[in-house]
C-alpha cells in the first residue's frame, strides 16, 4: 500500500473511533445526568476500558490514545512529529494519520 493509501486508511480509522467516543461520551453523560451511570461506577468502567483496549489492539503504539485522550481529537492541537519531521499541530484526522504513517515507515 503507498504512503497516500496509508494515510487514508488510517485517517478513516481515526475518524471512525472518533466517531465512536464522542457517542459513547454523549451515551454516557446522558446516563449519568439521568442518574442511571456513576461515572464511577463498574458499567462506565467497563464501557471505557473496552473502548481504549480496542484502541490499543488497533495502535498498540499509542498514537491513537494520544489522538483521542491527550490531544481532545484534535481540539488541543498538541504538536507531534515522528522520524526528526518538524512537529505540528494536530488538529485533524488528516494530520494525525500523517504523523502515524511517518512513525510506522523509520527511515
Amino acid at each position: 500500500m503507498n504512503r497516500t493509501k496509508q494515510i487514508k486508511h488510517w485517517q478513516g480509522i481515526i475518524e471512525t473511533l472518533t466517531a465512536s467516543y464522542n457517542r459513547l461520551d454523549d451515551a454516557c453523560n446522558a446516563a449519568i445526568k439521568a442518574g442511571c451511570m456513576d461515572s464511577e461506577g463498574r458499567l462506565h468502567e467497563a464501557i471505557w476500558g473496552a473502548f481504549e483496549d480496542a484502541v490499543q489492539i488497533i495502535d498498540p503504539d499509542g498514537w491513537l490514545d494520544w489522538w483521542l485522550w491527550d490531544n481532545g481529537r484534535g481540539g488541543h492541537g498538541m504538536l507531534a512529529s515522528a522520524n526528526g519531521k518538524k512537529p505540528r499541530a494536530i488538529r485533524t484526522a488528516a494530520q494525525m494519520a500523517r504523523v502515524i504513517v511517518d512513525f510506522k515507515h523509520k527511515p
